[in-house]
């Protein structure tokens, strides 16, 4: 084999990254303007109609909803970066085991849920910080949300899965059916039939129940590599826990989210009792309209990340996270700056009229909108670990937030008085910033690319003079006869084939895996059309399964929403 230098062009592979990022990222903030708006509608409606005590119950329940969202992380993440690994490898029949188990556990780990919580709703709601004005509020609420938990954690882990199963135009099709049928629900049962707060719980529950039934859709494409089947485990699947392992880390942030707004509740009652809860409210809902963007640049980390990890493809894991995380600062900033200079825009949504409010909240939200960038940085190296199989330190993360935020919210009650969870939460977000960029060593990555076990990694338009270059470079990698593989059963069929475009760009790499097996891969994908953006596109059969066990053969698959021809090639005796 010769052992020249071959070519390292970053341009190409990091183009399609890019285009391909944009196939989950605008869905995405799609479906989650949707989705996140329609609880601060909710909201809105609530304050309206009821006024601002009802208002604060919402800050009570609220901890309950985040342990629901909580379980439908753990399922929803865990089993798609699963089935996004089993992507990258072609494993099909066992990503549908994993996905059938999930839903089973997901179902029963929710009912057993709620009826436990049914039963002790009471000193749970007393617990949660409920006063005696509001306590009726809350527990009207909460009895609507616990009878429709189900549908809410698999709406919640459906958005994950089909996510990571190439499927995100679904996704922002049942998001914006449950944000419409949401919002619709509050606005007709709390602004014109008056009904109590009970009729917004309600609406929330069938907004989800809709959407799951969106999600069936996805289970009738061939590709679709979550399919329901017999809910065995064959040997060599992983084991449910091995399979959630990827998505603790997500669920784990849940909870914290619950810890923490326990915390703010109660040195926020203490200090200003229902003001308090009332303030607590509507950062909440600011809380919701940042996830929009932080979540929506983080999370599409997840699902591209895995399948190069499934891949064995390091390079292509190291820039999927620079590509996506630049990226999420250009969307981030300019929202972060107008309500940092226009605090009150937001506070006129909800017709805060309480004094104490309407002089503390500028402040707060100003602090909360700063902390966000450093959430959204957080959110992206845990999602990072999570998809590379490094769950462990993305927990650890999480922890050191869970207690960093609890000893400094109730520290500096005293001090900085209403404003204590603002301050609380920046600084936990600070120490677990800094210990996973010091611990985890995750500064790697963001400024400069790698090319870590790239051999070759090229592209550009399929024209004679770069098709040339690329045989060139492919002979100083690879032995001739592998050489002449790659060329008689990958390139020379898809210039011949309909999927090569005139106008396509191509990304061409040769990979030196761990386990010393060698892989040439070919990606390309047109240019997308709105069309194509907002829906996707029904592809064709799909991944071909156990494509990691193939050598010596050409492999069509989708990857990322694009397509990939590869070959691999046994590492030597």
């Amino acid at each position: 084999m010769a052992h020249e230098s071959a070519t390292i062009d970053f341009a190409y592979e990091d183009k399609l990254i890019r285009k391909s990022s944009f196939h989950y990222l605008i869905p995405a903030i799609i479906g989650l303007v949707f989705g996140q708006i329609s609880p601060v509608i909710g909201g809105i409606c609530i304050s309206s109609s009821l006024g601002e005590v009802p208002f604060s119950a919402l800050s009570t329940v609220e901890p309950i909803n985040l342990v629901f969202s909580a379980i439908g992380s753990l399922g929803g993440v865990g089993c798609g970066i699963t089935i996004a690994k089993c992507s990258g490898s072609g494993d099909k029949d066992t990503a549908a085991r994993i996905f059938t188990r999930t839903v089973i556990a997901l179902v029963a780990a929710a009912a057993a849920l709620s009826i436990a919580m049914f039963v002790f709703a009471d000193p749970l709601l007393q617990f949660l910080r409920a006063t005696p004005d509001n306590i009726a509020y809350a527990k009207e609420y909460l009895v609507v949300l616990l009878f429709g938990s189900v549908p809410i954690v698999l709406f919640f882990a459906g958005d994950y899965i089909l996510t990571d199963d190439n499927d995100p135009g679904l996704v922002l099709v049942a998001n914006v059916v449950a944000a419409v049928v949401n919002i619709v629900g509050n606005v007709v049962g709390m602004e014109i039939l008056h009904f109590h707060i009970g009729a917004s719980a309600f609406a929330m529950v069938l907004g989800d129940a809709c959407a799951c039934l969106i999600f069936i859709r996805h289970f009738r494409k061939k590709e679709s590599l979550c399919r329901f089947v017999k809910p065995e485990r064959r040997e060599g699947d992983p084991s449910m826990f091995a399979a959630l392992k990827p998505g603790t880390p997500m669920a784990i942030m849940y909870v914290m989210f619950a810890i923490q707004m326990i915390v703010q509740n109660l040195v926020l009652s203490d200090e200003s009792g229902t003001s308090g809860l009332g303030n607590s409210a509507v950062i909440d809902n600011l809380v919701l309209f940042l996830t929009i963007f932080t979540a929506s640049a983080s999370e599409p980390v997840m699902p591209m990340a895995s399948s190069y990890f499934g891949e064995g493809n390091r390079c292509g894991v190291l820039l999927v996270k620079r590509s996506l995380y630049h990226l999420g600062l250009v969307i981030l900033a300019p929202i972060i700056l107008v309500l940092v200079v226009f605090p009150q825009a937001f506070i006129a949504l909800f017709s805060v009229q309480d004094p104490v409010m309407l002089g503390t909240l500028p402040f707060a939200i100003r602090i909360v909108c700063i902390n966000a960038l450093f959430t959204f940085t957080n959110d992206s190296m845990v999602n990072f670990l999570s998809a590379t199989e490094r769950e462990r330190l993305a927990n650890i993360s999480y922890a050191i937030q869970i207690v960093v935020n609890v000893a400094a919210t109730l520290g500096l009650a005293n001090v900085a008085g209403m404003d204590a969870p603002w301050y609380g939460t920046m600084i936990a977000n600070l120490c677990s910033c800094l210990f996973l960029l010091v611990a985890g060593r995750l500064f790697k990555g963001f400024i400069k690319r790698y090319p870590e076990n790239a051999l070759l990694l090229t592209g550009g338009h399929t024209d004679e003079g770069q098709v040339e270059a690329w045989r060139a470079d492919t002979a100083k990698v690879l032995t001739q006869e592998q050489t002449e593989a790659v060329w008689n059963k990958v390139i020379e069929p898809f210039l011949t084939s309909d999927d090569n475009k005139p106008d396509q760009v191509c990304a061409y790499s040769i990979i030196r895996r761990d386990d010393g097996d060698t892989a040439a891969i070919l990606r390309f994908g047109e240019r997308m059309t709105i069309r194509q953006l907002l829906f996707g596109e029904e592809g064709g059969e799909g991944d071909e399964e156990e494509l990691a066990h193939v050598y010596g053969e050409c492999i069509g698959s989708e990857f990322n929403t694009l397509g990939r021809k590869m070959i691999n090639f046994k590492a030597e005796a």
